[in-house]
């Protein structure tokens, strides 16, 4: 899922812009081919829609897991295993 990712970054960050998302991280521990796991920074007006709108931009199912209801240390541990979209 890498060069997808890092193909489709300008798009990935655009949705993020486009739903008020604060940031955005690849998580790649996923070896599935058929979604990509995301964490992010704040919460979107909707989540729903911000997952759809992802999943369109990269034809592929989304998970999205939310650092803001996340432990501070359960988030600086995943932190470390993310890339920065």
């Amino acid at each position: 899922m890498e060069p997808l990712v890092l193909a489709r970054r300008q798009v990935i960050r655009g949705v993020a812009d486009q739903h008020e998302v604060d940031g955005i991280r690849w998580w790649p521990p996923t070896t599935s081919h058929t979604w990509v796991d995301f964490l992010i920074e704040g919460i979107p007006c909707s989540l729903p829609a911000f997952r759809t709108d992802l999943e369109h931009a990269l034809g592929c199912r989304v998970a999205i897991y939310l650092a803001d209801q996340m432990a501070p240390e359960t988030w600086l541990r995943i932190e470390a295993e993310t890339v920065p979209v």
